[in-house]
């Protein structure tokens, strides 16, 4: 009997008090990006160009949906969400999609939106950069 009530909290403090770090309204994100680079520490350096302003590649954010653009025109759009990995990284996660290539690691600085893989220590890693419009 004791060891039932020893697995019993054991699985409620494991399991019983989790936090759900899924955030539907990121305002961090809200609006219109636009592409410019991409950047990798990796050998040899992919592309350490800036694309320039104009270029049509766009994502806009609303509260809860977003629309990627290529050369101005509609590539796909849908719904998203956004959670706290390791309280350190943030994540989104594109029409509910978990599978292995997403969610997507990403951060705001200011005016830019920077995407940084499925990882979140991935230092080698291609970084895709967007400045706010």
């Amino acid at each position: 009997m004791k060891k039932i009530l020893l697995l019993i909290s054991a699985f409620n403090l494991l399991f019983g008090c989790s936090k759900n770090n899924d955030t539907i309204n990121n305002t961090s994100l809200v609006g219109k990006w636009e592409y410019r680079g991409m950047s990798c520490y990796c050998t040899p350096v992919k592309d350490s160009s800036t694309v320039k302003p104009g270029n049509g590649n766009i994502i806009a954010f609303t509260a809860t949906t977003y629309k990627h653009f290529k050369k101005d025109t509609l590539i796909k759009s849908g719904t998203y969400r956004t959670r706290r990995y390791d309280n350190t990284h943030e994540q989104i996660i594109y029409d509910n999609d978990t599978s292995s290539t997403n969610p997507i690691f990403f951060r705001t600085d200011k005016k830019v939106l920077t995407f940084y893989g499925t990882a979140p220590l991935a230092a080698d890693g291609p970084e895709y950069h967007y400045e706010k419009q």
